[in-house]
Parts: structure tokens; sequence; C-alpha cells
């Protein structure tokens, strides 16, 4: 377990930096989708999310995102699905973990306050870990915390890299 953090502590500036290109490039690459689509072309897709388009917002029916929109709504609705999904496709396919053959060695889910904690292991034996929790605050609102690589492999190949700490609203 001790190399999978060391390995974790190591790429954390690398992620640290895809994250901040992508909040510095997003209005730029929200204007490249204007032309291209809603998915953008090669790597750029990995400053979002690579189990979404740039509308992945209407898809899963995330408040405030709308359907049919165009020019500058449409441009600043994917400049916030970009900032609120950064470098997912860095994170999974450069930092992420091989998820074909992983099986879980250790999960521990508690419901109040919302905390899971997971020991994976790759089909070639590598150890990883996820840990995440709802910290609640006050007001309604609580902390997401996910460090880790995330448990699913949302893009269907790689759990990606994860650091993330953010206030969050009760739905």
């Amino acid at each position: 377990m001790t190399a999978s953090i060391l390995r974790y502590l190591a790429y954390l500036p690398a992620n640290l930096a895809f994250v901040l290109l992508s909040y510095l490039l997003a209005p730029g690459l929200a204007a490249l989708s204007l032309l291209t689509g809603p998915r953008l072309p090669g790597v750029l897709q990995w400053f979002s999310t690579l189990d979404a388009d740039l509308d992945g917002g209407v898809a899963q029916r995330v408040r405030g995102y709308e359907d049919a929109l165009t020019g500058a709504r449409l441009w600043w609705q994917r400049t916030c699905w970009i900032c609120r999904n950064p470098a997912h496709g860095w994170q999974s396919r450069l930092l992420g973990v091989p998820a074909a053959g992983t099986v879980i060695i250790k999960q521990q889910i508690t419901v109040s306050p919302k905390n899971q904690w997971y020991v994976m292991e790759t089909a070639k034996g590598v150890r990883f870990f996820c840990f995440k929790r709802d910290q609640p605050l006050i007001g309604g609102f609580y902390l997401k915390l996910w460090f880790g690589w995330v448990n699913k492999a949302y893009d269907g190949r790689n759990h990606h890299y994860a650091f993330q700490i953010g206030p969050k609203r009760r739905s």
C-alpha cells in the first residue's frame, strides 16, 4: 500500500497542472467545440471527461444544463462542463490504472457520514486505493473529498486519478 500512496503523491503535481490547464483552456476549447461539435478532437477531449461529450450535462440531467442552446449560451454551458470535469481524460489515460482484471481487495462503506474506502488490485498485481467522503458542513452543504483512483472506470478502460476537494449542496 505504501507504493500506491507514493505513486499517488508523485502524480499529484502533474494532475494539478492538467486541471489548471483545463480551467485555463476551457473557454477556448468550448469555442472550438462550436465549430467541431460537442466531442473535442483527439487528445483535446482529455481536458474534459471521456465518458460524455461537452453536452453531457444535458444527457445526465444536471441542474442548470439546457438542451438546444446555441451561440454564447452554448459556449458558456460547455465551458462550465469542462470546468466541472477538468482533465478527466488525462487523469484516466495518463495517470490512471488499468481496469481490466481489477479486483476489490478491501472495501469499507458507511452511510452517515457518507464514507467509502477501497483497496483494489490490477491483473498485474498493482495495488491502488480510493477514498471518498462527504463531510457534512452547515446549511445543507457538504465537502466532497475524493483521493486515490476512482473505484469505477468511467471510461471503461481505466480507473482515473482523483484529487477532489469541493463544497457541494445537498439536493
